[in-house]
């Protein structure tokens, strides 16, 4: 065959492939974030050409013989750049780390090459003469038909199992399993080593089913993993919880205090507007119950509503690291405000990543505020038009140097300080959808993430 029959031959095999990574990435990472606008040409266009490109360098290592060096040199360097391909690929789809990304490339690899080995059952022990008719015909039935059957099916088991989910908590975590990450990254070593055995002067079909242990291996290492994070989310849900209860509880005897000395103070405060009444003051009448109004609304009606605003958090980390702060400026009487415009159900952002920012920029706010008087803080939270947006907003007691803001060493606070910012940036350089924003705004000191969710 010439090499352009080769090339054009790749591409057709290597769009079913490419069409099965976009599928099963869409299953472990979701769906990509702005598939309904101008960049999903751009993304689809970048595929075409990868697509191309793998075809033309795999028809020339083909061509070359570079596939056939010794100890499977050639086959190895090929394999991990695929890899890095598909990798860049997903991130481009996606705005991911690239670790995840390349984790989740080779992860897609595996499976893909399980529907591979899966559908070369048909064909084991045989050769395709494609100058017969009859033989090219059972050649094309096995590339364009079996093959990509065999490759639905691995992608159904993942679909079905439940997997996908496991895989995308095991990457939140912080800390990677090392034993997934050995398995997932010798992969290609694995592989080499099993068709080996299977092309082995001692043919066995047996061999070409042994992958499946491995991916029952990372299966059994998943399962394990997402039964540990589970028993902590329900610890870390049953601290939010008793958090919760507790605020509500010391909220609630705020409350009862201020309705025991407003019905105590109710009387005296009749008395002097029944006089004014009397006198014919309706004005004055009027301004009386205002301000009656709202200093009852500020005492009480205040309470009430940080209540029905925590009740709107829905992701556990994020309202355990709420409470937890609003319990310390509580203890340290600084008044805070929190609006949670809608349910927040999560965000794309890894879990520890987003608390960890976000308590840098509260922490900030609350040294800011410490001991100011009529100093305050607001806090914000907006789901809505495909954007998880968190403003942190507190009155301004000093100068900000907006050019060192963020940088290494920079503090208003003295010694000892000033590394928040700078962690926060460093968090935020991992994720091409996370976005900042700080500003000065009718003299309060703004602080705003946005998170781009789709």
């Amino acid at each position: 065959m010439s090499f352009v029959e080769i090339v054009f031959g790749n591409i057709l095999s290597m769009t079913i492939n490419m069409l099965f990574i976009l599928w099963i990435s869409g299953v472990l990472l979701g769906p990509f974030p702005g598939w309904r606008t101008k960049r999903t040409l751009t993304c689809a266009l970048l595929t075409l050409l990868l697509v191309v490109i793998l075809s033309t360098m795999g028809a020339a290592c083909y061509k070359t013989g570079f596939w056939h060096l010794p100890y499977g040199i050639g086959m190895f360097a090929w394999e991990y750049f695929v890899l890095v391909c598909e990798a860049l690929l997903l991130r481009t789809l996606y705005g991911a780390s690239f670790r995840d990304c390349c984790l989740s490339a080779m992860m897609i690899e595996i499976l893909c090459s399980y529907g591979n080995i899966l559908s070369e059952l048909y064909t084991y022990g045989r050769f395709f003469n494609l100058a017969v008719a009859a033989e090219r015909q059972s050649y094309m039935l096995w590339l364009y038909g079996i093959n990509p059957a065999c490759l639905f099916l691995c992608g159904m088991v993942i679909v079905k199992s439940g997997m996908a989910k496991i895989y995308r908590q095991w990457l939140e975590q912080e800390k990677l399993h090392k034993g997934i990450l050995l398995l997932l990254g010798l992969y290609p070593v694995y592989l080499f080593a099993l068709e080996y055995m299977a092309n082995s002067t001692e043919k066995n079909r047996a061999y070409l089913l042994l992958p499946l242990a491995l991916l029952l291996v990372i299966h059994i290492i998943f399962t394990y993993v997402g039964r540990d994070r589970q028993q902590k989310q329900y610890i870390l849900a049953q601290e939010a919880n008793l958090k919760q209860q507790t605020i509500y509880i010391e909220k609630m005897e705020q409350i009862q205090a201020e309705l025991r000395r407003f019905r105590h103070d109710f009387k005296n405060m009749t008395a002097g507007m029944y006089l004014q009444a009397k006198e014919g003051d309706l004005d004055a009448v009027q301004s009386f119950i205002q301000d009656m109004t709202e200093d009852f609304d500020r005492q009480v009606g205040d309470q009430v509503r940080l209540l029905n605003q925590l009740a709107n958090v829905h992701m556990v980390e994020v309202k355990g690291l709420l409470l937890e702060k609003l319990a310390r400026m509580q203890k340290e009487e600084i008044q805070c405000e929190l609006e949670v415009l809608r349910p927040f159900e999560g965000t794309r952002m890894r879990s520890t990543d987003l608390c960890r920012c976000l308590g840098i920029l509260v922490d900030n706010a609350m040294d800011e505020t410490r001991g100011k008087e009529n100093a305050r803080i607001h806090l914000m939270i907006s789901s809505q038009d495909g954007c998880t947006t968190f403003r942190i907003k507190n009155t301004l007691c000093g100068r900000v140097d907006f050019e060192r803001l963020g940088t290494g060493g920079y503090t208003t606070k003295g010694e000892g300080h000033g590394i928040g910012l700078e962690s926060y940036r460093r968090i935020l350089g991992k994720y091409d959808f996370a976005f900042p924003f700080t500003a000065i705004q009718d003299g309060y000191f703004v602080q705003e993430l946005k998170i781009q969710e789709v």
